[in-house]
């Protein structure tokens, strides 16, 4: 829900890392991999019971992956396998993340499984629903490589969730129930956007 209004924002006011990092002669591509690399970083140190530095680094690889389609586009080198990296690499961050803190939190293990279920069930349908839009000729809006629809939860919702759990482990279980209701919400409205533009 508020990815797209982060990466707008983040064009407007922090495009200078972006123009320096153009500059370094550093692509898009590596920036996406050094951002990911980062986030698993993270989640080995929430694993190992480091939440708070394993959070702050999270933070600044998920900064760090708004700038890959921003780079992308000043190198004039966008292209279809970026867009596949970011996305495969993305989910692999935001997956460990997760495991990170089933390792970490063994009373909520079977909450954090549901959640992995959840994430699946959430980037399977935006992908799905991406892919058959194309090929049925419908505009999902936005001009990434791959045409997401806003939801409920996406990658700034998540790592708000993994933020709050890191700071408030008290109240992690609260907190990962209102998260699954969201993925599920998440993948019922897809559900009902695919049937009314697929159908």
């Amino acid at each position: 829900m508020i990815d797209e209004p982060f990466r707008q924002w983040l064009a407007r006011r922090w495009s200078a890392p972006a123009v320096a990092l153009h500059r370094a002669g550093i692509s898009a591509n590596q920036v996406t991999i050094v951002a990911a690399v980062l986030g698993l970083t993270a989640a080995a140190l929430v694993a190992v019971q480091l939440p708070l530095i394993g959070i702050a680094l999270w933070l600044v690889s998920r900064l760090l992956d708004g700038f890959d389609g921003m780079l992308a586009r000043l190198a004039a080198s966008t292209s279809l396998y970026g867009g596949y990296l970011d996305i495969t690499l993305d989910m692999l961050a935001y997956s460990a993340m997760a495991t990170a803190f089933a390792i970490a939190m063994p009373a909520d293990v079977v909450l954090w499984m549901v959640v992995l279920v959840g994430y699946v069930l959430a980037i399977t349908s935006t992908l799905a629903l991406s892919s058959l839009a194309e090929r049925a000729d419908r505009t999902l809006g936005g001009n990434r490589s791959i045409q997401f629809t806003r939801a409920l939860a996406e990658g700034g919702e998540t790592t708000a969730v993994y933020v709050v759990i890191a700071l408030a482990p008290s109240v992690s279980r609260y907190v990962l129930v209102v998260w699954i209701v969201l993925l599920t919400i998440t993948v019922i409205q897809r559900t009902a956007l695919a049937r009314r533009l697929l159908s």
